[in-house]
């Protein structure tokens, strides 16, 4: 189990093994935060441990770290998923390419939480794979999870079948994007499916290898449940969201034993009869999680800030254990396959309940998960889970209008105008006359937001010009909290060089551009410690002890250990002098330095 404040989990799982780097990383979410991905790169390239905040405060640092990752590392998720970020940063153009929603095909949500990364070393060593499967969202959620991590070398061609079902999900993402995906990104996701599909993955010490990886809802609703798979001796269901269809349907398996552990209000909504199956003698119990502080809602909605939120189902049978841990709920939606859904499957030896030894139920009990429950009584005339109607019909127009909103296919049309860009969203929006809308670039304050019953249009800089458009859903009911959430539409005439111009508003001085290229011969690693020292020394010049003259001899010094580290200073002085801009920015004598070191190269690969 996780921590609810352990966010460092999303960092390591993307963290290179020593002597490899990160050749490219895929990740599932249901709901993402875009802060949470601008800080990603960040906290993998640079090995720094600070809490997002601090990470998120230098934009040289962020910038960097983006254009690393930069066709590296996709995340695809759910197209109501994206949440309305907090702050406007011109940074977040940088997120565009590698942001994919999704769409689930047998009408439920996209609700994965996988994360496949793949890390590659010099010379003739065979790539590393690390897989993660997980309750967490992509989120600064503060919630209680589960988490399964794996690591393995590929093999050259057998398939390994207890893979061959994540792999499979990883060739067929681009089927489910809503926006068609490059081909370069469609032939990274086949190969990388190819060679985790002929992957073993370890199981953790205790369990029988390998795991068995379980995808759900990627051909639609099933007829069964997905958990359908025999009786056993004993049986433990962990879930934040219920529904008692599922629950039934687990009960049902002829499990003599049975244990439910979910929140206080979720199972405050569960019919008596339905929590009865679940007490059928004194060995079963029903157990409310203690911080039961979570509002994420199974099929949409804005995700809490803490409470339970990890999935379980553990079924013993004989003398051996099977832990199914990943994203699908005890919901309809989950359980038959609406919703696409990841889980890992590991198996072990149950041991004796009286002992601490072995990888039963019994002992995961022990080891602390019962002491943050308690047993669940429902009060007497308990209507937690009740709503008066008009407060239902209220929240039902709210999601019928997201609904019809995500259906509805939006351009933005950009064109060039007084030295920025005008910009209309163009598409025929039908809402109920109830719900106002409004849309905004995530890039600009929400009060610049327009109605959507009008022609949405902004006259915009260049650097403010977004594929993310934010929207707010809102009808006239005190008790119904706004729908919130973002897109990544569709934009014709982009201007070019657009992510140049937003690359010199962060580097708008020599000063600035002496630090960012002290970052690429030094690495990013180190410039985080310097860039620490420089804050705690009141505000030191982080350019000093970084001058012209040291300069050629840094740039020989790395073109002879690291030359590969010199394709992104080349990169950088080809972007700040793109169209000639950048004079001033960039040195005189530093560009006629590196233009030497430069040529001297191109001479030697001669």
């Amino acid at each position: 189990m996780l921590a609810p404040d352990a966010r460092i989990l999303a960092v390591e799982l993307l963290r290179p093994p020593t002597g490899y780097r990160l050749d490219r990383a895929v990740i599932t979410t249901y709901t993402l935060d875009l802060e949470a991905l601008l800080a990603l790169p960040l906290g993998v390239l640079a090995h720094a441990d600070a809490d997002l905040e601090t990470l998120l405060a230098d934009q040289l640092l962020l910038l960097e770290a983006l254009q690393e990752t930069s066709g590296r590392l996709h995340v695809f998720v759910d197209e109501s998923g994206i949440a309305v970020p907090r702050t406007q940063r011109e940074l977040y153009a940088l997120l565009e390419e590698g942001v994919h929603p999704v769409r689930a095909p047998g009408g439920g949500v996209f609700h994965p939480k996988v994360w496949v990364a793949r890390f590659t070393a010099e010379g003739e060593q065979c790539p590393v794979l690390r897989v993660g499967v997980m309750s967490r969202n992509l989120t600064f959620d503060r919630s209680w999870d589960v988490a399964l991590v794996s690591e393995a070398e590929p093999k050259r061609r057998q398939r390994a079948k207890p893979s061959a079902q994540l792999g499979d999900f990883l060739r067929r993402l681009p089927t489910l994007a809503v926006q068609p995906l490059p081909d370069e990104v469609r032939r990274g996701l086949d190969e990388l499916g190819a060679e985790v599909g002929r992957t073993r993955f370890p199981a953790p010490d205790g369990f029988d290898d390998p795991i068995t990886w379980r995808v759900i809802g990627l051909d639609g609703p099933m007829r069964r449940p997905w958990f359908s798979a025999g009786a056993g001796s004993r049986v433990l269901a962990v879930s934040p969201f219920l529904s008692s269809s599922a629950l039934d349907a687990l009960a049902g398996m002829g499990t003599r034993e049975r244990l439910l552990v979910s929140r206080q209000e979720a199972l405050a909504q569960m019919p008596e009869e339905t929590l009865e199956a679940w007490r059928m003698n004194e060995e079963n119990e029903v157990l409310a999680f203690r911080d039961a502080d979570l509002e994420e809602a199974e099929d949409g909605g804005k995700p809490g800030l803490s409470g339970l939120h990890a999935k379980i189902i553990a079924v013993e049978r004989a003398r051996q254990v099977d832990w199914h841990i990943g994203s699908a709920n005890l919901t309809d939606s989950a359980s038959i396959g609406r919703n696409i859904e990841t889980m890992a499957v590991i198996t072990g030896s149950r041991g004796s309940p009286a002992s601490d030894r072995g990888s039963g139920i019994e002992q995961f009990l022990n080891a602390g998960f019962r002491r943050l429950c308690i047993a669940h009584e429902r009060v007497a005339d308990d209507d937690s889970g009740v709503e008066d109607d008009d407060l239902a019909a209220a929240r039902a127009r709210l999601a019928e209008a997201q609904h019809a909103l995500l259906a509805i296919p939006l351009v933005l049309v950009c064109k060039p105008a007084d030295g920025g860009m005008s910009c209309v969203l163009q598409g025929k929006v039908d809402l109920p006359a109830e719900v106002e809308a409004v849309t905004w670039p995530i890039s600009i304050p929400e009060k610049q937001a327009r109605s959507l019953k009008e022609r949405p249009q902004w006259s915009l800089p260049i650097t403010r010009v977004s594929a993310f458009l934010a929207f707010r859903l809102h009808v006239a009911h005190g008790d119904v909290a706004d729908v919130r959430f973002t897109r990544k539409l569709t934009v014709e005439g982009m201007p070019e060089g657009r992510l140049n111009d937003v690359l010199r508003t962060i580097i708008d001085s020599p000063e600035r551009f002496l630090q960012l290229l002290r970052a690429l011969l030094g690495g990013l690693d180190g410039m985080v410690d310097w860039a620490g020292k420089g804050a705690a020394e009141g505000g030191t010049s982080r350019a000093t002890g970084f001058r012209a003259e040291t300069l050629l001899e840094d740039l020989m010094r790395t073109a002879s250990r690291e030359p590969a580290r010199l394709k992104s200073v080349r990169r950088l002085i080809e972007q700040m002098t793109d169209k000639g801009e950048g004079q001033g920015v960039v040195p005189e004598e530093i560009r006629e330095i590196w233009n030497a070191v430069d040529n001297a190269m191109k001479e030697r690969r001669r």
